[in-house]
């Protein structure tokens, strides 16, 4: 059994990786330019998200190495959240909801040399829980807007890097 198990596991994974698949964080971002974040927009009423979005674009480009403080840097980066919904699916018996799923677009630009080279919108969606405890429920809601925004920007740096190999 334990072998039959392994094999399957096995099959399965070949699979994954053989259809294109990969998993967020294991591949090298591997770009020699590096971006300055000229601008950051919120475009929704979610006035709170402001921060968030802030926060999180400049730890993923810190993380992985691909952000400069200067303003006169080739590669120019801007970030636009047009849009965020939620939308409430599972019920309970007393009519309550107990999950959510918050839903994302972005649009993200680039430009080199005041000419825009790249710009995308992208959209995610992830699922939080609603608890009784208004506190838990927001820091839940925040958690799937964090890692919505990192799956965009991780998207958008692999389409990048497509571009730019494509380009060349």
């Amino acid at each position: 059994m334990k072998t039959l198990v392994k094999y399957f596991s096995f099959f399965m994974i070949f699979i994954l990786l053989s259809c294109g698949y990969r998993m967020a964080g294991f591949e090298k971002i591997d770009i020699k330019d590096k971006f300055y974040l000229s601008s950051i927009k919120n475009l929704t009423s979610e006035s709170d998200y402001t921060s968030i979005l802030n926060s999180t674009c400049y730890d993923f480009f810190n993380k992985h190495n691909l952000l400069t403080k200067n303003p006169n840097n080739n590669l120019k980066l801007s970030i636009e959240i047009n849009k965020i919904f939620y939308e409430s699916k599972i019920i309970q018996q007393n009519y309550r909801a107990t999950s959510s799923e918050l839903h994302i677009s972005v649009t993200i630009k680039v430009k080199k040399s005041e000419k825009e080279i790249f710009r995308k919108t992208y959209t995610d969606s992830n699922n939080y829980t609603i608890y009784t405890n208004i506190t838990q429920t927001l820091s839940s809601k925040q958690e799937a807007l964090i890692k919505s925004l990192n799956n965009i920007l991780l998207d958008f740096i692999n389409d990048f890097k497509e571009e730019i190999n494509h380009n060349r």
